[in-house]
């Protein structure tokens, strides 16, 4: 290895000319004797020798596997300071260097850390460890440093001038990070791959941050400050090498070079969200968000920067989908999101097609179990395979933001098939779902009127059933939808009561007129005398409040004795049916109305 060779590197900068020099020499003290002191020590000391012990410091040596050219290119030109010759030619070449290790994303401070390690190297040739110090050596060192502060403050300069340029330049900078944005971080994730050498790993980090409501209605500026202090804490957990860039308002990317083991990349996906958890908690205790990263590494998992962008988006929804802080891809997790992915579509294509279905699960008075009523539930027929998990259904269109148009589907569908029961002479009432977006849509009352209206159907003959999930306690909106509906004839029946943490506040504030038992507490209280006691105190508190109470999850003669003798009103469950197609209810209605009431039929 040459270290006295000067490179061909020319600066993209104006020359550094003797004037410049001049000024620059005299701001940080180094005159005549400071010069005299430092060629001095280039007689004690060859270049190569603190190029050595410098590349070694940071672990930059030419057998080193992955290590960054323009770093080590960089650490050799700064080891010849001890052959300046105090003209700008040195200098310039040093500029011109750190531009290019700058501009590869290597972190603003990198500069005064490699002075700092290169000056205690000085410092440990001079003295090697003797108590004894001579005048002459105090000051070469003094010398070397004040010459160090005046490199750093001109590289520092470089930096400010790269950042600034950065948030100019829309295209390749974020205007208020300073980072690379989406545009330039394709490239430069592309030239890291392409100058990949074997048994090389290249890492790559995706974070993304999930903020509640109380950054959505911070200021610009606010935000702003937000986002900047988290990159300057993302950066400061990082390696002089690994670089950082923003992909989006609250997403980044962190190439991670030079990895000697892909366990590495899980340790980076940690550190960086332990660092902003961190600033979070003591800057901005006020602000709520979730941090999750997904890690992928090249060439194992793709050996181009679309692919490995994807695995490492892979990595990052699966640790969403499964509330962990982060994942990293795998063939599992790829099938996985393959499968998942196909899903999502598949839905998607079902409602636009209109492929779901409407089936109805009875509910039956008790003692009589005279048929009253029917809840409306959800059924799609996959081509070629089961039916289809309706939790399932509902968790993919609430997260493509389609739960709006099924609902409005539903209560369409439900129109339709109470008309047609009417028509059959089977007048009950059918219950439908309705999710936090229907309540807070201020068209949905008189959505519902008109379509009553178009099938001829009474609105009484809907109840609509809210999950405590669905309501936001003194959510306005919603609570004046659910009195319009209820003032147009619907009933309102509160759906999983007892799961959620409000229960009693919305049993006294809003105006519903049915409480449903879930099935979680209902098939337990043959089990236990605890399940018993809380269904039965629950029967109570709703009949209180004047409400009438339907268990769900009924499946034996037994749990139905125990909800009779405490007093529950209706019921449904496997005991009676299955949830039918519409054909099939109303042959099962006409088999109850000819047959005996009491009979199970399933």
């Amino acid at each position: 290895m040459n270290t006295s060779a000067p490179l061909p590197v020319r600066s993209p900068y104006p020359l550094i000319d003797e004037d410049t020099l001049a000024r620059l020499l005299l701001r940080y003290r180094v005159g005549q004797s400071e010069q005299a002191a430092v060629r001095a020590f280039g007689r004690i000391i060859s270049s190569r020798d603190l190029a050595d012990a410098l590349l070694s410091r940071f672990d930059l040596a030419e057998a080193s596997v992955g290590v960054e050219p323009s770093l080590r290119a960089f650490c050799i030109e700064l080891a010849r300071i001890t052959e300046w010759d105090f003209t700008p030619a040195w200098p310039i070449r040093m500029v011109a260097l750190w531009s290019e290790c700058y501009l590869s994303g290597a972190v603003a401070e990198f500069p005064f850390v490699a002075i700092e390690a290169l000056l205690a190297s000085c410092q440990q040739n001079l003295f090697s460890d003797r108590a004894m110090v001579h005048r002459l050596e105090l000051d070469i060192l003094t010398a070397l440093v004040r010459l160090g502060w005046c490199l750093g403050g001109l590289l520092s300069e470089v930096s400010i001038d790269h950042e600034h340029a950065f948030r100019l330049d829309a295209e390749d900078g974020d205007a208020v990070l300073g980072i690379p944005n989406r545009r330039r971080f394709l490239t430069l994730l592309a030239e890291r791959l392409s100058g990949l050498a074997d048994e090389q790993i290249l890492g790559l980090l995706v974070l993304d941050i999930e903020w509640g409501r109380s950054v959505d209605v911070l200021a610009m500026d606010e935000r702003d400050h937000l986002r900047l202090a988290l990159s300057d804490a993302i950066r400061a957990v990082l390696r002089s090498n690994d670089v950082l860039c923003t992909l989006g308002e609250d997403q980044w990317a962190i190439i991670l070079p030079e990895l000697l083991h892909p366990a590495q990349v899980s340790l980076a996906g940690n550190k960086v969200i332990d660092a902003c958890e961190v600033l979070r908690g003591n800057n901005f205790p006020g602000q709520r968000g979730r941090f999750h990263a997904g890690g992928a590494w090249a060439p194992e998992h793709a050996d181009d920067p679309l692919g490995l962008i994807q695995a490492a988006r892979s990595a990052l929804a699966a640790a969403k989908t499964a509330g962990r802080a982060f994942d990293h891809f795998s063939s599992d997790l790829a099938a996985r999101g393959q499968s998942d992915a196909g899903f999502e579509s598949e839905v998607a294509r079902a409602l636009e097609s209109r492929q779901f279905q409407i089936f109805l699960q009875p509910q039956v008075e008790l003692p009589s179990r005279r048929l009253v009523g029917a809840e409306a539930l959800l059924r799609w027929h996959r081509e070629g395979q089961a039916i289809a998990s309706p939790p399932d259904i509902l968790a993919v269109l609430e997260r493509i933001g389609l739960m709006g148009e099924l609902s409005r589907w539903v209560i369409q569908q439900t129109a339709q098939v109470l008309a047609t029961l009417a028509h059959a002479g089977c007048e009950v009432a059918v219950s439908v779902n309705l999710v936090a977006d229907d309540l807070n849509d201020p068209e949905l009352p008189l959505f519902i009127g008109q379509t009553c209206e178009t099938w001829r159907v009474p609105t009484s003959r809907m109840c609509f059933e809210l999950t405590e999930g669905s309501l936001v306690p003194r959510d306005g909106m919603s609570k004046h939808n659910l009195e319009v509906l209820r003032v147009g004839g619907g009933r309102l029946a509160l759906d999983d009561f007892g799961t959620g943490y409000s229960s009693m506040d919305y049993l006294r504030r809003l105006p519903v007129d049915e409480l449903k038992l879930d099935k979680s507490f209902v098939e337990r209280i043959t089990l236990t005398d605890n399940d018993r006691a809380i269904v039965e105190l629950m029967v109570r508190i709703a009949h209180t409040f004047g409400l009438d109470v339907v268990a769900e999850g009924v499946e034996d003669v037994a749990t139905e004795t125990v909800l009779r003798e405490m007093g529950c009103d209706r019921a449904q469950g496997y005991l009676y049916a299955p949830a039918m197609s519409v054909e099939q209810f109303i042959k099962w209605w006409g088999a109850r109305r000819e047959g005996a009431l009491d009979t199970p039929v399933l």
